[in-house]
């Protein structure tokens, strides 16, 4: 047991040393397509030009990382095999938190309503708290509980503690209709993003954010998505 022991500490250390690694590296890359457009606009070439090539270039990055972290084992497709540090779990879940659905809608409610709002309209203050809040709940208060029973889902936790069909099904409805709203907001900002950009139409600019969003989560799951969340985190902070 106790080289058992050794031996895990071991390969948690290479594994831990190759994604700092491979982050490390993703960073100068990005630094270096950074320093490259920006010469390129003191150089001349025109914004509607550099845009677009920004915009194509960090998908390729994103989906580049998600075929790299494909994987075929159940485990690692749904919860990442449960071994990603909690430093990059954060940044994933921060980067989560930073998305569309934050930027078009609680800017938005904050500018229409304001931080107390007034009459029947809460305030933007609240949308943020609730939102916030959400994510610290869940990660305080269920995610733990996941883990230690080693579920994927809620539908899962509800099958396993009250057993039968129905609280399955009923979670999974709640889940579809909870993420409904923020899946739209999400689908809405990737269109408006990729047209601003790149000058295509609306519908386009859905159909090629989507293609994106496929290619970084289609071929690795959690796996996948995780990795792809910490360089967007990255290049959020940049």
């Amino acid at each position: 047991p106790a080289m058992s022991k050794t031996m895990d500490v071991a390969m948690s250390s290479a594994y831990r040393w190759r994604l700092h690694r491979n982050v490390l590296i993703y960073v100068v890359f990005l630094l270096g397509l950074i320093g490259a457009m920006a010469w390129a606009e003191r150089s001349g070439l025109s914004r509607n030009l550099i845009g677009p090539i920004f915009l194509f270039s960090t998908v390729m990055i994103y989906a580049l990382i998600g075929i790299a972290a494909r994987t075929t084992n159940e485990d690692e497709y749904y919860v990442a095999g449960r071994r990603i540090p909690a430093m990059y779990n954060g940044m994933a879940t921060a980067a989560d938190w930073m998305s569309a659905a934050s930027f078009i809608s609680l800017a938005g409610a904050l500018y229409l309503q304001g931080f107390s709002g007034s009459g029947n309209q809460p305030g933007g203050l609240a949308y943020v708290m609730g939102w916030t809040g959400g994510f610290c709940l869940v990660a305080l208060l269920i995610a733990p509980h996941l883990r230690a029973m080693r579920l994927y889902t809620l539908p899962d936790y509800f099958d396993q503690r009250y057993g039968g069909r129905w609280p399955r099904v009923i979670a999974a409805l709640a889940s579809v209709l909870c993420s409904f709203t923020y899946v739209v907001a999400q689908i809405y900002g990737i269109g408006l993003i990729a047209s601003r950009l790149t000058g295509v139409q609306f519908e386009i600019g859905i159909l090629l954010g989507l293609g994106g969003v496929l290619l970084c989560s289609f071929l690795g799951g959690m796996r996948a998505i995780t990795w792809t969340q910490v360089a967007q985190y990255i290049m959020l902070l940049l």
